[in-house]
C-alpha cells in the first residue's frame, strides 16, 4: 500500500468514525419519554388539534434531519428492497391528489405525514445500530407506555373531580394523554406485546434478574387492568391476540423460570382488574360486549361508495361531503333499506376504505402492496419468530381497520414505522449507493427541523389563544386577533371568527356582518357539512328576515341529517 493510499484510508476512517447514532437515539427517546406526554387544553379532535401531536412533530423532524445528515456526512445511502417498494407505494398513495376531483389542500396534512414517515424509515436505515442500540428503540416505546399507564392509574383512582386537565371522573375511562380511550387501549396493548417480546430476548446471566427483567415483568400488572377498564374492544382484542401470537416465541426463547413468572404477572394483572371491577363498581359497557356498533352502518356505506366509483374515487380530501351527500341520496331513494349517513363523519373508521373511497383503486393497491411486502419480510424472518413479529403489529393494525389511530396519535404512526424497520433490519440485505450531490440533502436536513419547529410552536401558541378565547367570559376578541397560525387551526379559527361575527351582527343589528357570515357559511358547507353550521346559517337568514331562504336551508339540512332533532327546532324558528 502506498503512502497516498494509506492516507486516503485514514481519511475515510476518520470521515465515518463518528456516526450520529447517539443523537438520533436521543431524539427518539425525547419523543417517547418527553414530547408525547405534553398536555395543553384543547377541544378535542385529531391531528394538530391535539397538543401532544404538535409537540411530537418537533423531535420527529430532528430525527429525520439526523438521518439525512448521516447520508450527507457519509456520502452513502443505505437502503433495502423494502425501501424501494415502500417508495413506490407512497407514489401510488400520492397519485390521486393530482386527479381533477381532488382537494389537494385538504389532503396535504395526510400526504405530508405519509412522506415524513417514509423519510423516517429511510433515516432509521442510515445507522448501523448495535444489538443494544436497536433494542433501545423498542425500550423507548415501552417506557412511553409505562409512563402513560402510570398516568392512567392516577386518572382512574386518584385524580380529583376538579382537576387541571379536565378529566371526566364520571365517565372515568383513563385515556392518558390521548383523550380517546381506544387510542390509549391500542397503545397499551402494543406496549404489553413489546414487553413480552423483549422478555424473550433478555437472557438471564447466571440466573440473576436485572432491572430489565423487573420492568418487563411488571408491565402486564400496570397495563392489563387499564386495558380492561378502558372498555375498548379494540384494546381487548389487540392485547389478547397479540399475546397469543407471542406465546410460541416466549416458550422457545425464554427460560422456564421467566415463562412461569410472566404467566404469574399476567394472572396478577387480571386479578387487579377483577379487584378494580369489584371495588370501583366497574362493569363493561353494553356496546363493548356486543357486536352492535355504528360501523354496521358506515362500513357498508363506505364500501358501496368505493364500488360506485372504484377507479377515481370521490376525490382526496372530500370524504365527509361525499359521504353525507351520497348517503342522503340513497336514503331518499330507499328509506326502508338505506340508513341515513352519520353526521360529522370525516373518516370511515377503516384505513383501507378511507383511501379507496377518496382515491379509488390506485391507493388501495398501494396499501395492500405495502402490507404484502411487510408480510413477506416477516415470513423470511428466522424460524420461530414469524408469529411474534406479527404480534408486534397486531394491536395497531387491528385499530387501523376499526378507527383511525394514525390521525389521533402521531406516536402510533412512528411506532408502526419503527416496527417495519425492526422487521426489515432482521431480514434485509442492505445496499450502499454512493451519493455525489449532497449539498441539497444538507440544506434540506437543516431547514426541515427549523421550519417544522417554528410551525409547531406557533400551532401550540395559537391553540392556547383559541382555547382562552372560547373559555373566557365575557368574550375577549384580543385572543382571536393574536392567533399567528390560523392555517393549523383553519376550521376552528374560522368557526370562532365567523360565529363571533354572526353573534355581534345579530346583537348590534348590523346586517353587513350577518351577510358576511352567510357568504362564508355557504362556501364552508361545500366541504365541511356540519349540523351546527347549518343551524347557524338558518339563524342568520332568520335574523335577516329571509324566511324563505331559511326554510330552504332547513329542508336541505334535514335531507342531509334526518336523524338530528335540533334541525326541527331550527325549522320552527325559521317559520
Amino acid at each position: 500500500m502506498t503512502v497516498l493510499q494509506l492516507k486516503g484510508t485514514k481519511l475515510e476512517q476518520k470521515r465515518i468514525s463518528k456516526p450520529l447514532v447517539p443523537y438520533f437515539l436521543a431524539t427518539i427517546g425525547i419523543i417517547f419519554i418527553v414530547a408525547m406526554h405534553y398536555f395543553q387544553h384543547n377541544p378535542g379532535g385529531s391531528g394538530l388539534e391535539l397538543s401532544f401531536n404538535a409537540a411530537v412533530w418537533i423531535p420527529f423532524s430532528f430525527a429525520i434531519s439526523l438521518g439525512l445528515l448521516e447520508i450527507y456526512r457519509q456520502q452513502i445511502w443505505r437502503y433495502s428492497r423494502l425501501t424501494l417498494l415502500l417508495f413506490g407505494c407512497c407514489i401510488l398513495l400520492t397519485l390521486p391528489v393530482f386527479y381533477p376531483n381532488a382537494d389537494a389542500e385538504a389532503a396535504f396534512n395526510r400526504l405530508f405525514t405519509l412522506w415524513a414517515g417514509f423519510l423516517f424509515f429511510v433515516s432509521l436505515q442510515q445507522f448501523v445500530f448495535t444489538h443494544q442500540q436497536r433494542q433501545r428503540l423498542l425500550w423507548f416505546i415501552l417506557i412511553g407506555v409505562l409512563i402513560e399507564a402510570i398516568f392512567a392509574w392516577y386518572q382512574y383512582l386518584w385524580i380529583p373531580a376538579k382537576n387541571p386537565i379536565g378529566y371526566n371522573v364520571i365517565a372515568n375511562r383513563p385515556y392518558g394523554i390521548f383523550q380517546q380511550p381506544n387510542v390509549m387501549a391500542s397503545f397499551l396493548a402494543t406496549g404489553l406485546v413489546i414487553s413480552t417480546y423483549l422478555l424473550a430476548r433478555v437472557p438471564l446471566y447466571r440466573g440473576k434478574w436485572s432491572w430489565q427483567h423487573i420492568t418487563l415483568l411488571i408491565t402486564p400488572v400496570l397495563t392489563i387492568p387499564i386495558i380492561v377498564v378502558l372498555n375498548s374492544r379494540t384494546g381487548w382484542l389487540g392485547a389478547i391476540i397479540g399475546l397469543l401470537l407471542m406465546l410460541p416465541y416466549l416458550r422457545r426463547f425464554a427460560a422456564k423460570q421467566t415463562q412461569r413468572l410472566w404467566l404469574l404477572m399476567i394472572a396478577l394483572g387480571l386479578c387487579f382488574a377483577w379487584n378494580i371491577a369489584s371495588t370501583e363498581h366497574w362493569s363493561p359497557r353494553g356496546e363493548s360486549v356486543s357486536l352492535e356498533s355504528p360501523r354496521e352502518i358506515h362500513f357498508p356505506q363506505a364500501y358501496e361508495m368505493f364500488t360506485t366509483k372504484p377507479l377515481t374515487g370521490y376525490g382526496y380530501g372530500k370524504f365527509e361531503i361525499a359521504y353525507i351527500t351520497q348517503t342522503a341520496l340513497w336514503h331518499q331513494q330507499d328509506p326502508a333499506h338505506q340508513p341515513a349517513g352519520i353526521p360529522s363523519l370525516d373518516h370511515p373508521h377503516n384505513e383501507l376504505l378511507y383511501w379507496a373511497v377518496e382515491g379509488g383503486i390506485i391507493p388501495l393497491i398501494g396499501l395492500l402492496l405495502a402490507a404484502f411486502a411487510v408480510l413477506i419480510k416477516i415470513r423470511r424472518a428466522p424460524n420461530g419468530t414469524q408469529l411474534a413479529l406479527t404480534g408486534l403489529f397486531f394491536p395497531i393494525v387491528l385499530h387501523t381497520q376499526l378507527e383511525y389511530p394514525f390521525y389521533h396519535s402521531l406516536v402510533h404512526w412512528l411506532i408502526f414505522i419503527i416496527l417495519i424497520f425492526w422487521v426489515d433490519n432482521l431480514t434485509a440485505k442492505y445496499h450502499r449507493r454512493q451519493v455525489t450531490y449532497t449539498l441539497s440533502i444538507k440544506v434540506f436536513a437543516i431547514i426541515t427541523p427549523i421550519i417544522i419547529t417554528g410551525f409547531m410552536l406557533t400551532t401550540l401558541y395559537s391553540g392556547w389563544l383559541l382555547t382562552k378565547f372560547e373559555t373566557t367570559r365575557p368574550v375577549n376578541i384580543d385572543y382571536l386577533i393574536k392567533v399567528n397560525n390560523p392555517w393549523a387551526w383553519q376550521n376552528r379559527f374560522e368557526w370562532d371568527l365567523h360565529l363571533t361575527q354572526l353573534q355581534l351582527g345579530i346583537a348590534t343589528e348590523k346586517p353587513q356582518l350577518i351577510t358576511e357570515y352567510i357568504q362564508w357559511a355557504n362556501q364552508k358547507a361545500q366541504h365541511w357539512p356540519r349540523p351546527a353550521l347549518f343551524e347557524n346559517l338558518i339563524l342568520a337568514y332568520t335574523a335577516q328576515g329571509n324566511t324563505d331562504q331559511a326554510a330552504q336551508v332547513t329542508h336541505e339540512a334535514q335531507q342531509l341529517f334526518p336523524s338530528i332533532s335540533q334541525l326541527s327546532d331550527a325549522t320552527s324558528s325559521a317559520k
